[in-house]
């Protein structure tokens, strides 16, 4: 009865430490990027531009902030900021706006930001929200053109920052 008892008391502590090593609790958004970076997908700014020029169907989005997308974006592009990114990608309504189609959830989407921490962010949520075929672009729109910026290069066209 003791032995039965002592295993089982066993059996729940390493069931709870392996719980508890489980967890990740980072220190900031770029450790957390960085951990995330193994569950994602991401192309090179080459290979967008390859994209780009071959004039593939997909939905690319900048995640960053409207006054960042003001300073500059990759042509075709759209802006939903990170903090909103899960609310409008599946909103008929945002889309309408745009005078786009909502997404499906297999369809290509690439995500950029300035850097591409928060890219890496916004493209694992997307693939939790059931999202089959997104990517991040490597090194966000630094990668693109770093003159983007800093203000000094091609102003944003058209569409808005949904914000």
């Amino acid at each position: 009865m003791i032995k039965i008892k002592l295993n089982q008391i066993f059996t729940f502590l390493c069931i709870l430490i392996v719980l508890s090593s489980c967890t990740a609790i980072y220190e900031n958004g770029k450790e957390m990027a960085e951990g995330a970076k193994a569950s994602i997908s991401e192309l090179t700014a080459d290979e967008l531009r390859a994209k780009l020029e071959a004039e593939e169907e997909f939905q690319i989005i900048d995640v960053r902030e409207p006054a960042e997308y003001k300073k500059g974006s990759i042509p075709g592009s759209l802006c939903i900021p990170r903090g909103v990114l899960e609310f409008k990608i599946g909103d008929d309504a945002f889309w309408e706006e745009e005078f786009l189609y909502t997404p499906l959830k297999e369809d290509e989407i690439v995500i950029y930001c300035k850097a591409g921490d928060r890219g890496i962010l916004a493209t694992k949520s997307l693939l939790e929200l059931g999202y089959t075929n997104v990517k991040n672009l490597h090194g966000g729109i630094i990668a693109w053109d770093p003159e983007l910026t800093t203000g000094s290069g091609a102003p944003a066209e058209e569409g808005g920052c949904g914000g």
